[in-house]
């Protein structure tokens, strides 16, 4: 069976990430990948030498608008060229033009969804409404990436199939204490730092203002606690510019984009995510599979993750709640240490690559049983 997944770009992401971990997997079992990114990334990643990395045959794209006449034949060609027999499709713009394509080429499709959110303003806008109509005609199976993004758009996809089937994580490796110490001294100065991390992209979604004021009021307590923050977005320069006017730009490094976050969340202290709105974050069950605590905000499927005592749940977009369950942790090492490793055994016995992609194996082969040419509905 060859599978192409098709992806909006590859830009440093949850859905990025994930095709990393499926890929990982796919070689050690012998399985033929394509991914295929519809445009070229503007921020400059190493995901596709990642992924390339990892066995899978990687094409990008330079379809920079959503309607561009050429993505659609472009896309049907490669199908055709591959032997292609399964499509999987991320993000909005893979799923409408990825769907279109793979219908006409009589080739089932799979569509994953990987955040609840419909609508910011409650309103659908064009792009929202051809990928609901894409999922409801094209997709003979959709994912769901956890219980809380299939909750959002049952009632919106009628009678598409949707299979639940959470994300999943490579375990972390560990490293030597010797290179902890040199990556905890790049990172902060002093190895005697307590390190905070946060992973994600720089966007309002993503809380990180809340974060800072959190993490302002814990730092003035214990001037000890740094803050790391990898991501790139629009937002870099007012978090920039908002840190300095909390007086913390001393305590707190934005890094940008990395290739070697698994090693940073081996040298750290606590992961911390204050998102408004959140599928099953990638970035926290890498955390919690390198052993470290977590704090963050309830959205989404954080309070799954966390339900066997890998970290604390906080109220979104409520900076002293975030600061006071961030301070009971690193002022106590004993909890920090159990709550990690309870946030571990939560990733080992839950949320393994193999059993994952067993999951992803099994839903390929309904969709190859089960897609037709039904009747479109609106």
């Amino acid at each position: 069976m060859k599978v192409a997944h098709i992806i909006d770009a590859l830009g440093w992401g949850g859905a990025q990430k994930l095709l990393l971990i499926y890929t990982e997997t796919a070689r050690r079992r012998g399985l033929d990948t394509l991914v295929i990114s519809i445009r070229t990334e503007r921020n400059e990643t190493d995901i596709p030498e990642l992924l390339k990395g990892n066995g899978a045959e990687v094409i990008e794209l330079k379809c920079e608008k959503l309607y561009d006449p050429r993505t659609i034949p472009t896309l049907m060609f490669l199908l055709r060229k591959k032997h292609v027999d399964i499509v999987h499709t991320h993000l909005s713009h893979a799923i409408i033009l990825g769907g279109i394509a793979a219908k006409a080429m009589h080739i089932p499709t799979v569509a994953t969804l990987h955040n609840p959110r419909i609508s910011e303003t409650g309103r659908l806008n064009l792009r929202k409404k051809l990928e609901l109509f894409s999922l409801r005609n094209m997709a003979a199976r959709v994912i769901a990436v956890g219980e809380n993004v299939a909750t959002a758009y049952r009632p919106i996809l009628g009678n598409a199939v949707i299979d639940v089937i959470s994300n999943s994580v490579s375990l972390g490796r560990g490293i030597s204490l010797e290179q902890r110490t040199l990556i905890r001294t790049g990172l902060a100065g002093n190895p005697d730092r307590i390190i905070v991390l946060a992973v994600g992209s720089l966007r309002v979604v993503k809380g990180y203002f809340d974060m800072l004021s959190a993490f302002a009021q814990v730092n003035k307590q214990n001037p000890l606690v740094f803050l790391v923050i990898i991501g790139i977005g629009d937002l870099m320069e007012s978090l920039v510019e908002y840190t300095k006017s909390l007086g913390m730009a001393d305590h707190v490094r934005f890094l940008g984009a990395r290739g070697d976050v698994t090693e940073i969340l081996a040298s750290v202290d606590v992961f911390v995510n204050s998102s408004y709105s959140e599928g099953l974050s990638i970035a926290m069950l890498e955390a919690m599979a390198a052993g470290l605590p977590v704090v963050a905000t309830s959205v989404g499927d954080a309070g799954v993750l966390l339900a066997t005592g890998g970290g604390l749940l906080v109220e979104a977009r409520n900076p002293d709640s975030f600061a006071a369950a961030l301070e009971s942790l690193i002022i106590d090492l004993t909890k920090m240490r159990i709550v990690g490793q309870r946030a571990r055994e939560c990733v080992e016995k839950n949320y393994a690559s193999d059993a994952w992609l067993d999951k992803l194996l099994t839903c390929y082969s309904l969709a190859q049983k089960n897609d037709a040419w039904l009747g479109f509905k609106l």
